[in-house]
């Protein structure tokens, strides 16, 4: 949100208050606990960062691979926060979720590179957009396998 704010020379007030809402949307889901809630707040993040993409000059954002494993690593840690602690976690399950929301992070800013660079039209060519549309589909996939594996009312 604030990225997009700073960055921005068009209509930065609009950008604002469409993060803003998301934020502050995420904001009352984590206070509320509401699991339900939050997607539309980090939805509502994204939406902003989305109008400043469209308002801009510019084709593509280099730092939208950067955007996209901090808007992964805000759901991570916002999820997390919601979860039901029935026990102190142990260390190790802590270490082995710190590592996995390392490594989701950087896949999300290679992936995200990926497609950078396929919609960038730099003569990558047909196999280099088949690996980037190759690519969104590997991590949406992903995407769903996590949401069905850890989403309790699915079990």
């Amino acid at each position: 949100m604030a990225y997009s704010t700073a960055a921005g020379d068009r209509l930065p007030e609009l950008v604002f208050g469409i993060g803003a809402a998301g934020g502050a949307i995420a904001a009352v889901a984590l206070v509320g606990r509401w699991h339900s809630l939050l997607p539309w707040g980090l939805a509502g993040v994204g939406a902003g960062y989305a109008v400043y993409l469209s308002l801009r000059p510019g084709t593509v954002d280099p730092r939208s691979p950067l955007i996209a494993a901090v808007l992964f690593v805000a759901a991570e840690l916002g999820f997390w926060s919601l979860e039901r602690r029935s026990a102190r976690a142990k260390r190790a399950v802590l270490v082995r979720r710190l590592v996995l929301l390392v490594v989701g992070a950087l896949a999300a800013a290679l992936v995200g590179s990926i497609l950078l660079v396929a919609a960038s039209g730099t003569g990558g060519g047909m196999a280099l957009e088949a690996v980037g549309v190759a690519a969104a589909v590997v991590t949406l996939t992903v995407v769903v396998l996590l949401v069905v594996r850890t989403d309790p009312e699915r079990r």
